[in-house]
This record gives structure tokens, C-alpha cells and sequence, in this order.
């Protein structure tokens, strides 16, 4: 089977994480796997790429005749057209691109990933046959995409799947037309060992990009309230993103030598493993990777209600706690009731690795195994949806 797997790059983030698991699984397995992006660039990705999946990078900004043909053109506006979409039709040059790109890897099946990079693909790839699946990496049922999303509505009914990490999601997409199948992102647990800790200060741990959705300032500003309680704890923050300068301003005024900005990591396992806790304070996850990794080395979670694929992950009073998002001081009651508690946080973390077998590898590939499996034969009707 030849799967050809588009995403805009591969930065470190949860969809690029999740693109890359299903394509070293799937070439482990011995499929043909290439992975197309249009937005990489020269950049190294982030996460390590099995040498059996191949790669193809679009990095020009105008399309070749052949890739913009008029007979092209005219069937990727047949397509808008059919469903009155028009706001894509500005980028006719990369959707021609893109289609002679995937076309070009001669698919069975192509994946794409993330809300944008879906349209992009289901628009460019219309009248070719091949069947397209959509994977949503975030919480739609509390993220808008503005103007695009009667777009997302029309196009989205016009992929053979959609696939979405959590029932909820899924429910939301599948009431607007698309046929939709919940299957919680792949992600490889721990090889656990014995760790010597060099000295006995604890540490509470956040992995996420810094962006506004992530809300490392709430995390930072918990932390400062209550870091005066507890002396010898710190706080050091993994990820980059657009807030690198603000987040690290804030740290200099409200907790200056107890917060670290680390930088990003492709091992989160490494740091993961040294952690007392770990704290979320985002407000939008599709299903949560830093957390699902947190869980999988047996570190307990505080976590600001933000929604059921969280919920999920976390077992408030199990492995973790919620706390609710409308009160500010909720964050820092829920992390210094877990930081000056060390037979509750010892009880929650022997329950966290349990999130292992909850969500598995295994138990998502035979669902990805199923899906691929009806995408590329004449049965499809046989695949009931979850």
C-alpha cells in the first residue's frame, strides 16, 4: 500500500508528532510511505523520521506550467465551485502544487493533517479518485476558523474520513456532514530505568508551545504565587513558539531563579522522567500529547478544565487533577495541594502509566489499520464509524 501523508512542515508540535509515528509505523510495517510539506523549508524536522519514509518538499512559491495547467485549474474550480467555497481559490498556485506533488507519489491513499492543510489538500486533490483522509488535531467544538469554517463544512463531507482524536470531536464534525472515525493519536510510551537525582529539589515540568493557546503565563503566575510555600521546587518550561520573549519577561518579574525556559526538546521522555509533577494550563487540546507522555511516565497532572479530550486523559483524584478554568487561583490551589502532599502525589503517579493501555499504540494502529483498509478497497460500507 503507498501512503502519501501531507502536512504544512514538520516543526516540533502534536500533529507533526502524530504525522511522523503513523509514518515510521506504517513503513515499519512495510508500506510506502511519503510525507509531502509545502512549508518546511530548509529546516531540519523536529522529531526523528524513519530512512524508509521518503520525503518531498515544496519550497517554490509559483507553480510550473504543468502544474497549473488550465485543464487543472478548471477541475479544482469545479470542485469549489460545487460547494460555493471560494475563500481557498486565492491559493490556486500552491493547490496545483500540492496536487502535482501528491500525484507524483502515485497513492493509494493520501493523509493529511491539520484544518488548513485538509481544505488545501481535499481541494486541490478533487476528481482524482483517490480517496482522502482528514485528521483533526484540535478541539473544533472550541476553536473557530473564522471565515474558512462553511468551507471546512462542505469540504470535509467530500473526504472517504475524517479522523478526530476524541468522540466529542468527533460527534461535532459528523452532525455537519463529514464521516467521521475517533482514533486517539499514536503515541509510543517509555522505556522506563532507575534515575539517579543529582540533588532533592523537585520539579514541576510544562512541554508546550509557546503560544497563546498553551497559556504558559496562567502556569508561570501559579507557580510565582505560591513558589515563596514551597522553596525547594522549580518550574521549567520546554517548548518554543511566538511568546518566547513575553513568557521569558514575566519569569524575570515574578519568579526570577525558580522558573527555567528550556527550549524545546524532541525527548520529552528524558526531561519527563526527572519530573515531581506536571502542569497544562491550555485551553484548546484536540487530545493532548505532552500530557498522554507526562501520564506515561508515571508524573501526575495538574491540568485547567479545557474541555473532554482532558478530562479523558486526566482521571480527576485518579492520576491527576482538573481544576476549573473560572477561577484564577485555581491553578496554583491545585498544584500546591499536590507539591506539599507527597503520599497523594505518589498514590496519582502510580495509577498514571496506566494512560499506556488506556490509550495505546497498538489498539490505534489496528483502528488506523481498518480505516486504510476500506479507503483502498471496494468494501468501505463495511467499516462501521465510532
Amino acid at each position: 500500500m503507498r501512503i502519501t501523508e501531507v502536512i504544512a512542515g514538520l516543526s516540533g508540535g502534536g500533529a507533526e508528532r502524530v504525522c511522523i509515528n503513523l509514518a515510521n509505523a506504517w513503513a515499519a510495517r512495510g508500506k510506502d510511505v511519503t510525507i509531502v510539506t509545502f512549508s518546511q523549508g530548509t529546516a531540519t524536522p523536529a522529531y526523528l523520521i524513519d530512512p524508509r519514509v521518503q520525503r518531498r518538499n515544496i519550497t517554490r512559491e509559483l507553480a510550473y506550467p504543468e502544474e497549473l495547467s488550465p485543464d487543472i485549474i478548471a477541475t479544482i474550480l469545479r470542485g469549489l465551485h460545487g460547494v460555493a467555497c471560494f475563500e481557498i481559490i486565492w491559493e490556486m498556485a500552491r493547490l496545483g502544487m500540492l496536487r502535482h506533488a501528491i500525484l507524483a507519489t502515485a497513492p493509494d491513499v493520501v493523509v493529511a493533517h491539520i484544518d488548513f492543510t485538509n481544505l488545501r489538500v481535499l481541494a486541490a486533490m478533487h476528481e482524482t479518485t483517490v480517496p482522502v483522509i482528514a485528521c483533526e488535531h484540535t478541539d473544533v467544538t472550541r476553536n473557530s476558523i473564522g471565515p474558512w469554517q462553511k468551507t471546512r463544512d462542505a469540504l470535509y463531507r467530500r473526504a472517504h474520513a475524517v479522523v478526530a482524536p476524541h468522540p466529542t470531536i468527533a460527534t461535532w464534525l459528523a452532525q455537519r456532514g463529514a464521516e467521521v472515525y475517533t482514533i486517539p493519536n499514536p503515541l509510543t510510551g517509555p522505556q522506563l530505568i532507575e534515575r539517579e537525582r543529582p540533588n532533592q529539589r523537585r520539579l514541576l515540568v510544562t512541554l508546550a508551545r509557546l503560544g497563546p493557546e498553551k497559556r504558559i503565563d496562567l502556569a508561570v503566575d501559579a507557580f510565582a504565587k505560591i513558589a515563596g510555600d514551597f522553596p525547594d521546587w522549580d518550574f521549567h518550561i520546554y517548548g518554543e513558539g511566538p511568546l518566547d520573549d513575553s513568557i521569558a519577561e514575566l519569569i524575570a518579574e515574578l519568579a526570577p531563579g525558580r522558573v527555567r525556559l528550556c527550549g524545546f526538546t524532541n525527548y520529552p521522555y528524558d526531561v519527563l522522567q526527572d519530573a515531581d509533577l506536571f502542569v497544562s494550563a491550555s485551553w484548546l487540546e484536540g487530545f493532548g500529547n505532552a500530557i498522554w507522555e507526562a501520564l506515561a511516565c508515571g508524573v501526575p497532572v495538574v491540568a485547567l478544565e479545557s474541555g473532554a479530550p482532558v478530562r479523558s486523559l486526566v482521571r480527576d483524584g485518579i492520576d491527576g487533577l482538573i481544576v476549573p478554568i473560572d477561577r484564577p487561583e485555581a491553578l496554583a490551589e491545585g498544584l500546591a495541594s499536590l507539591m506539599g502532599n507527597e503520599t497523594v502525589r505518589e498514590a496519582f503517579a502510580s495509577r498514571a502509566r496506566e494512560v499506556v493501555k488506556r490509550f495505546s499504540m497498538e489498539s490505534a494502529l489496528e483502528k488506523w489499520d481498518a480505516l486504510l483498509e476500506a479507503a483502498t478497497s471496494r468494501e468501505n460500507s463495511q467499516l462501521t464509524t465510532q
